[in-house]
Parts: C-alpha cells; structure tokens; sequence
C-alpha cells in the first residue's frame, strides 16, 4: 500500500489548533515558491553499533572522508509554497547522495537518485491544492504541511555501498507518516544489487527467511508481553505473507541485511519500522 493512502485512510481529526509541525530543513528562501540546492559533506564509515545511537548519525555528515572506492557529498533539494498573503502552505525537502567523480559507478549512481528525486517530486506536490485550503481554515502559522527526506550512508566498503533515506509526509493531522527508501548498490558498478544476490539465495528462499524471523520475533515479543506487533499470529502471518522483502525493503548495516516493515503492517504505528537482521 502507498504511503500516502496509508495516510489518508488514518481518519484522525485535523488538530492544527493544538500543534506546530516542526521544520527541521535549513531555512529556504522567501519568495513564494523558491527553491534551492543545499550541499553538506558526507562521512561514508559507520560506526554506530546499537539503536540507541541512531540520532547520532546525522552529526556524522558535517565532516568528510576518502572513501575506498567512492566519495559522497549529500545535496538537499529544497522548496516551499506560499499563499498570496506570504503564508507557508507546505514545504519540501529531499536529501541525496552525489558520488563524486566521473567514474561509470559514480554516473551510474548517480543517475539513479537523478531519476528518484524527479519521481519524488512529483508525488510531493500532488496534494498541493487541499494544503492551500486547509492552512487557510486554521489561524496557526507555524502548521503546515510538510514532506521531508534525510539521507545517510548506513555501509560502504569496497564492494558495497548502502544507503537509506527517511521520509516524513505530513499533513496537519495528528502525526505525519513514516517512509523510506532504501538500496544497496555494487561500489565497482554502481548498480543497485539485489537481497538473494547478498545473501546467495533465491526471491522465494528469501522471502521465506524473513517471514520465519518475524514470526519469530513475534512469538518473543508476545513471551516479554511486548506490543510491537498486532496481536493475532495468523493475521500477522497473513501480512507477511503478502509483502515481497525483495522489493526494496532492506539495507546493510554492521554487517548485516536488515529487513524491514512499514509502520502499520504488521505492527501499531507507535512501533514504527520494525526490522529482522540476517548475518552476510
């Protein structure tokens, strides 16, 4: 399911009285519709070995390394949308890796988040209209609507590079959405690679190991009393059964290939995006 039909059929309320989504791109300029191209260094090594430090990794793209095979900048596309009036109806920002060089790798790669950033933009303004009008029937100025994308480099060495991408699509109700984009790429050609590849298996066998984790995963959380997922087994199972973890849905981190699901899919949204690691 889109992330964005996921967000409609939430059905909660409008709050925009009670909240004041936080902008947290780089200030953009004032005009009605400006857009811009921010450019920061990106450090390729990870180093982070536990989930608790995870909101440190951005701090790691203020500095630079040579890498192996690649270097990365990370730029960020960045605009936002005004009423006539000067009001911000909604902002939006894309952050992506550049593989400096002119190497077939870095052309290939980079082509790819070429072809990504075109795709993105255009699904972020297709709400464009309904933003307009509810900003107008709220006295808040500090709410609006908002679609923002982090990026980060989770493993590099010199055969693959992995990198992953964190949205956030908000529309003034009680939270925004969660999503991600995620893929794993040759550092010789830059050619996104596969999870059967990684993990010598076949789509099928794939598939089937990381059904069996969650499932497993599942019967311990429910042993520890932990509400991470929903609580029926076969519905669960059902779901699992439905997502295809070949698509996408995974990337390289410490060593290992770690799926994932959306909030929502098999789990309540406060779980968010609730993984299963497989060793390389």
């Amino acid at each position: 399911m889109k992330r964005k039909e996921i967000a409609k059929k939430l059905g909660i309320t409008i709050l925009a009285s009670m909240l004041a989504f936080p902008c947290m791109t780089p200030a953009i300029c004032s005009a009605d519709t400006k857009e811009s191209v921010v450019v920061s260094a990106v450090k390729d090594e990870v180093s982070d070995t536990s989930s608790d430090q995870e909101a440190e990794d951005g701090k790691e793209q203020n500095s630079s390394q040579e890498s192996k095979e690649l270097n990365f900048t990370l730029k960020t596309y960045e605009k936002e949308y005004k009423t006539e009036e000067g009001r911000i109806y909604k902002k939006i920002s894309f952050e992506y890796p550049v593989a400096d060089g002119s190497s077939k790798a870095a052309k290939t790669l980079n082509q790819f988040y070429q072809k990504l950033l075109k795709k993105w933009k255009k699904s972020a303004v297709e709400n464009l209209d309904e933003a307009k009008e509810m900003i107008q029937q709220t006295d808040s100025v500090d709410s609006y609507y908002a679609d923002e994308v982090t990026c980060k480099i989770t493993s590099h060495d010199e055969n693959y590079i992995s990198v992953m991408q964190s949205g956030y699509d908000y529309s003034m109700g009680a939270h925004g959405m969660p999503y991600r984009y995620t893929y794993v790429f040759d550092a010789k050609t830059g050619k996104k690679v596969s999870a059967a590849t990684l993990l010598g298996m076949s789509k099928p066998q794939v598939n089937e190991k990381v059904r069996s984790l969650y499932l497993k995963k599942f019967d311990q959380a429910k042993k520890e009393d932990n509400l991470m997922f929903y609580p029926d087994r076969n519905d669960v199972k059902t779901t699992l059964n439905k997502m295809d973890f070949n698509d996408n849905k995974y990337y390289l981190k410490n060593g290992k290939l770690r799926f994932y699901a959306d909030p929502y899919a098999v789990g309540p949204y406060a779980a968010g995006f609730i993984e299963v690691a497989v060793k390389l």
